[in-house]
């Protein structure tokens, strides 16, 4: 399963410069980013005509998330795709009588979605 994001063709592409991070954050920044590239959540690329300035989020345990501000290039311009969610309710009729429930683990649930290889160059 592929996300893809949805970028009309006649749309000027968005470069934002890196925002400046404090020093004592840079090593941390650093580690994550090697971190997410050993692991295939990043890959280097030479040139880019996006790119989105990144935010570190500090972690209650200390570790560092490192987010993309997508707001400001490839949000603003790309089409949603509108799904209905059920209502709470609805999920709860249609379990009843169930027998076997499961308990999922979604740490790091918002790097489980693969991207098409053309929606990739928007999240530089």
């Amino acid at each position: 399963m592929e996300a893809t994001i949805h970028v009309p063709p006649n749309v000027q592409p968005r470069f934002y410069k890196a925002r400046p991070l404090p020093y004592a954050m840079k090593e941390k920044v650093e580690q994550e980013l090697d971190r997410l590239q050993k692991a295939g959540v990043l890959t280097p690329v030479e040139f880019s005509d996006w790119a989105a300035p990144i935010v570190p989020v500090v972690k209650s345990d200390g570790s560092l998330r490192i987010c993309g501000d997508y707001s400001v290039t490839v949000n603003a311009v790309s089409k949603l795709d509108n799904y209905p969610l059920p209502r709470v309710e609805d999920l709860f009729t249609a379990m009843s009588g169930g027998t076997l429930f499961t308990k999922l683990d979604l740490t790091h649930a918002y790097q489980q979605l693969r991207l098409s290889p053309e929606s990739k160059k928007y999240t530089t």
